[in-house]
């Protein structure tokens, strides 16, 4: 009898856990890129930030993915005044109706509407390794039925996120993103929606108003290997030593234009992203008294934080290390950028 009883409770076993194996992968499906035709609303953007103060925008956004082109309007990261963007297959338009001005950048390779949510949907093998996914219920956004999941990081210093997916077509309508202590950061969510309906005539309309000036940016992002930058770029790559457990690197990419160039390192978990950005340090005049100093004692360059972590709070560390001006961005905590950054400034103390 009791090895009947054993023999049973081995089967219910490993039948619960084929369904549960078999559900888990179902959620992470969610996960991957949305499919639809056309979509447009409004979105309602919610920051919690202790330094830079609480803030809430809203986001108007079409979107035809048959025909890749995407609007927005939104706020200027300086303050109310509306910011329209468009993006094409040819590059991107961005409108200042205040200024009468409007900024055009051909090429690809150009930020995507989706970037608003802040996580990959093109690594999901790689998450899978590094995020448990978690069914927390269901719920209406805009009207519409949602699945609500959580993507809980294995590893704490990286931030948690709960999402509210629409099953049939896998847009997220909703976002919420917590810090590694548990503070609710960034909401964005749909406030209306509609999805595979026709667009307005005029959206995408990149005619410029009569009186605008038109400014051209031939500023452009290409994938490069780490043994090409000294000739694309004119200097090294200075590659960390060590990288956050479960990060890889994703890629390294070109930034210049007529008069600057950037290295922009990528490394991601599978979800979120960590960027290293690297130039030349611009040479500083000494001061009159000044004591030289190391590369450890020199002191933090004091400017703001970049644009987008004024609009999307993210961990950053600014440092010139080795003639270079690093910059680290990301949504993990700040002692593993900072770590990244003594790895960085131990290679030039250790090359010495």
């Amino acid at each position: 009898m009791k090895r009947w009883l054993t023999f049973l409770l081995v089967v219910i076993s490993a039948i619960a856990g084929w369904g549960w194996g078999e559900r888990e992968q179902g959620l992470w499906r969610l996960l991957q890129p949305p499919r639809f035709r056309t979509l447009q609303g409004t979105l309602q953007v919610s920051v919690f930030s202790e330094r830079m103060g609480d803030r809430v925008w809203t986001i108007n956004l079409w979107a035809d993915e048959r025909n890749s082109r995407t609007q927005l309007m939104l706020p200027h990261p300086e303050g109310a005044r509306q910011v329209i963007t468009v993006t094409t297959p040819e590059g991107m338009w961005v409108f200042l109706p205040f200024a009468k001005r409007a900024i055009r950048q051909a090429g690809t390779g150009l930020p995507s509407w989706r970037d608003l949510w802040g996580f990959r949907s093109d690594k999901l093998d790689l998450a899978q390794r590094n995020y448990d996914l978690r069914f927390v219920g269901r719920e209406k956004v805009a009207d519409l039925p949602c699945l609500v999941v959580e993507l809980v990081p294995k590893f704490k210093e990286n931030p948690k996120r709960r999402l509210w997916i629409h099953p049939p077509t896998r847009l997220p309508l909703r976002m919420e993103r917590y810090d590694p202590d548990g503070a609710l950061r960034v909401r964005i969510a749909f406030t209306e929606v509609q999805i595979d309906r026709p667009l307005p005539l005029l959206i995408f309309d990149t005619t410029l108003p009569q009186g605008w000036q038109l400014t051209e940016v031939s500023a452009r992002r290409q994938p490069i290997n780490v043994a090409e930058a000294m000739r694309v770029l004119g200097f090294a790559l200075l590659l960390p030593t060590w990288v956050p457990p479960g990060y890889v690197l994703d890629g390294v990419f070109a930034l210049q234009d007529r008069q600057w160039k950037v290295a922009h390192i990528v490394y991601t978990d599978g979800i979120s992203v960590i960027s290293l950005f690297e130039h030349p340090a611009p040479k500083e005049r000494p001061r009159e008294g000044d004591q030289p100093r190391s590369e450890k004692e020199a002191p933090r360059p004091r400017m703001g934080p970049p644009p987008m972590v004024r609009m999307f709070p993210q961990q950053w560390v600014r440092r010139n290390i080795g003639g270079l001006r690093i910059v680290l961005v990301g949504e993990a905590s700040r002692e593993w950028l900072e770590r990244i950054a003594e790895s960085l400034a131990s290679q030039i103390a250790s090359d010495r």
